[in-house]
């Protein structure tokens, strides 16, 4: 018991209290119990009537809502804390906008004669769109190049002749390779509509 009061007296004192314990051995009186008093002398618990009535557990549960109580006044003074900022994002790059061109797009007229459209020209090779309608090579003026060409069918249909070799229909997705220097001929090409070539330059 004697360690309990001086418990209770040492966390009165830290609060600014007084700690008063009953010795009176009175049958039915107020043996053992205690009350609280301000560093004033003004009674805040545990005093009746007939003498003092708290329990130590209930001058402990006081003490220990006076701490809390402490504690929250002491915390409204405190400054409060700001929430950890959200870190910025990066900036997004500013893309550019990506040029597209189509060659199956705006198709020029080629009624009168074949249309080539030169697309790229670059490090020894060159591209270009031939846009044919319903033409053919004459006879005795056939094709021929220094450089090889390359050339696939996008559009209509053909038909093209080497120089000692058969003619050969074309349709689209069909390619060759016609090398430098070799004649040939385009036989044929869509009268109905539109023929579409692309033809690749080798230096």
């Amino acid at each position: 018991m004697a360690g309990q009061d001086d418990d209770l007296r040492e966390s009165a004192r830290n609060r600014g209290l007084k700690l008063v314990k009953s010795r009176r051995r009175k049958t039915g009186g107020d043996f053992g119990k205690y009350g609280l008093k301000d560093a004033a002398g003004k009674e805040l618990l545990g005093f009746g009537e007939t003498g003092l009535t708290a329990s130590a557990e209930e001058i402990e549960d006081y003490l220990r809502g006076a701490m809390r109580s402490d504690w929250k006044e002491a915390a409204k003074g405190l400054p409060k804390r700001k929430p950890p900022s959200k870190p910025k994002a990066p900036p997004k790059p500013k893309l550019k906008k990506l040029k597209i061109d189509n060659m199956l797009a705006r198709l020029p007229a080629a009624k009168r004669k074949e249309v080539f459209t030169e697309l790229l020209a670059q490090g020894g090779i060159r591209i270009e769109r031939i846009v044919s309608g319903g033409q053919a090579t004459p006879q005795g003026k056939p094709f021929v190049q220094d450089a090889d060409e390359w050339v696939v069918l996008l559009q209509g249909s053909a038909a093209i002749r080497l120089e000692g070799h058969q003619e050969a229909a074309l349709e689209p997705g069909d390619h060759l390779l016609i090398p430098g220097g070799v004649k040939h001929w385009v036989t044929r090409t869509d009268p109905d509509g539109p023929t579409v070539w692309l033809a690749v330059h080798l230096s």
